[in-house]
């Protein structure tokens, strides 16, 4: 009885550490929570768009003050990147 346990936690802990390991080989960001603030935009200076592997698709603004997941469907969200896309063509 006690194998059967062991046995299933260390299959587990096997299947586990292949998924999370193909995650970290990406060079994309992974998110798994989004900030639900709106991000002051003299801050944001990039994005990035997290997915792949990651459990769902977000966006990430890349600040002064370190990256940030945001949820890429919220106004504020596609408002920054025509601006950042814009910028990037002057």
């Amino acid at each position: 009885m006690k194998t059967v346990s062991l046995s299933s936690i260390v299959l587990l802990a096997f299947f586990l550490g292949i998924h999370l390991g193909a995650a970290a080989r990406t060079d994309k960001p992974c998110c798994l929570y989004y900030s639900h603030h709106v991000i002051p935009w003299n801050w944001v200076h990039s994005y990035e768009i997290a997915k792949g592997s990651c459990p769902q698709d977000l966006m990430v603004f890349t600040t002064k003050r370190g990256k940030f997941c945001v949820q890429p469907k919220a106004k504020w969200v596609q408002t920054y990147i025509s601006l950042l896309e814009a910028q990037k063509h002057l």
